[in-house]
């Protein structure tokens, strides 16, 4: 309010300055005996109707028929017998989008919501950043340092989460073609990673 002052602030920092991401993906015990939950990658956190349909049947074939969200735009499964979990492991869907174990670089992705449902945006960003994503995996190892490329962020430049180097600003108004080899440099020079001998292919 006008005119009034503030109380003093706390002597003690309140701040929990130690942030430890955790991503949930693969398979984990739950406390009841017998049962785990799955995490599932959901690439740049975007689902269509027919996306959560099949994982809807996941987990009503598999667990409990629930569904959970995480902070980082990923799905849990959870209640799964343990019995039930190598099947569903097998699942089609599980082998083509949403995987438990994805790649370094694709399980830290985050993009902003892009042109298509955000008045703000002028490009599309979510598919962009999947493309850019797969083609700089064909030139950097996944044996690249976790601790630099988990903070990454968005390869399009967006500041997310409480650590995302790749938020600072290295270079301004890079063309969308110009942006695999720039990312492939700043990965190598700033987060450690490992170029590839030569570029994988895909089949």
């Amino acid at each position: 309010m006008p005119n009034q002052e503030l109380e003093t602030a706390s002597s003690e920092d309140l701040v929990q300055k130690q942030w430890e991401r955790r991503d949930y993906f693969g398979v984990h015990p739950q406390s009841q005996e017998g049962f785990s939950y799955v995490g599932l990658h959901i690439p740049v956190g975007r689902l269509q109707a027919d996306d959560m349909d099949e994982l809807a049947r996941l987990a009503d074939t598999y667990g409990s028929g629930e569904l959970r969200l995480t902070v980082e735009q990923n799905i849990i499964i959870p209640n799964i017998e343990n019995s039930k979990i190598e099947s569903l492991l097998e699942e089609p869907r599980l082998r083509d989008k949403f995987s438990p174990e994805p790649p370094l670089l694709m399980k830290g992705l985050v993009a902003c919501t892009g042109n298509q449902f955000c008045g703000q945006a002028i490009i599309e960003t979510k598919a962009r950043a999947m493309k850019v994503t797969e083609d700089v995996q064909r030139f950097v190892s996944d044996s690249a340092s976790e601790n630099a490329l988990d903070r990454g962020g968005c390869v399009l430049g967006r500041k997310i989460g409480s650590d995302s180097h790749l938020g600072k600003v290295y270079k301004k108004s890079v063309p969308c073609k110009d942006m695999v080899p720039l990312v492939v440099d700043i990965l190598v020079k700033h987060f450690g990673a490992v170029p590839r001998e030569r570029e994988e292919v895909e089949d």
